[in-house]
């Protein structure tokens, strides 16, 4: 009897993640996956650059509306411990395991006063070009409920959520996404040219010579196949390499 009820759990919950990945759009699948999963909520967002902060413009949420006017209007995202440690973070984690400061306490006792559910869980996602998304999911379940529906669904979220990021790259860049592979160095001196800096003043800034910032710049300018610095900086915001 345990084998049948298993088998039908996992026919119910492959369809579930069906239905998620088969939406017409981001917003659409948090909307299915809230439903699909019993949740209390689901927020899919993407950071706005990959070497940049915490800000990220693109989200997709079933949050109710007043929280999130709330939490634009006070700019919480630089409080958010869930944003602090998924935009860094490799692995997948619950919330409870977060270590907070009492403004960050004070955030997330907003949140569960909004509604947004007792328990959270976050999955981040990282692609081959270092762009990262995070998919959060939350629930009014008790803990051992919880507990039990992330042995049993976790590895089913992580997948949704690798489906999601490619979704959302596609909303954000469109069908063809060209994406330039720039090293770590190469984005740091593009991210100081930004700023306003020469090449001199980026050399002194990192502590490198300034045949060697130059070299770097023109092998951007190649990447990019821009012919100034300027279309160089421009390109770099639209593919969020950097962010100004």
């Amino acid at each position: 009897m345990n084998a049948i009820r298993q088998a039908y759990e996992e026919t119910q919950w492959a369809a579930a993640i069906d239905a998620v990945t088969r939406s017409p759009s981001v917003e659409t699948a948090v909307q299915v996956l809230r439903l699909a999963y019993g949740l209390d909520h689901a927020t899919f967002q993407v950071a706005k650059s990959i070497a940049g902060t915490f800000d990220t413009p693109y989200v997709k949420s079933t949050y109710p509306a007043e929280w999130v006017k709330r939490y634009l209007l006070r700019n919480y995202v630089n409080v958010d411990p869930v944003v602090r440690h998924g935009f860094a973070a490799q692995e997948p984690f619950g919330w409870e395991s977060l270590e907070l400061s009492p403004a960050e306490h004070q955030l997330m006792a907003e949140a569960k006063a909004f509604g947004l559910g007792a328990n959270g869980y976050s999955i981040p996602i990282v692609d081959r070009e270092g762009r990262r998304s995070l998919l959060s999911v939350t629930s009014s379940r008790s803990p051992d409920e919880w507990t039990a529906f992330l042995d049993g669904h976790s590895a089913a979220l992580a997948e949704i959520g690798q489906r999601l990021h490619r979704q959302a790259i596609l909303e954000i860049y469109g069908e063809e996404d060209h994406f330039p592979h720039l090293s770590p160095r190469e984005v740091e001196c593009l991210r100081w040219t930004a700023r306003g800096k020469d090449y001199r003043a980026i050399a002194i800034i990192l502590q490198l010579s300034a045949n060697t910032v130059r070299a770097y710049l023109k092998s951007v300018r190649n990447k990019l196949d821009c012919s100034t610095l300027s279309q160089a900086v421009a390109k770099a915001v639209h593919f969020r390499i950097i962010s100004l």
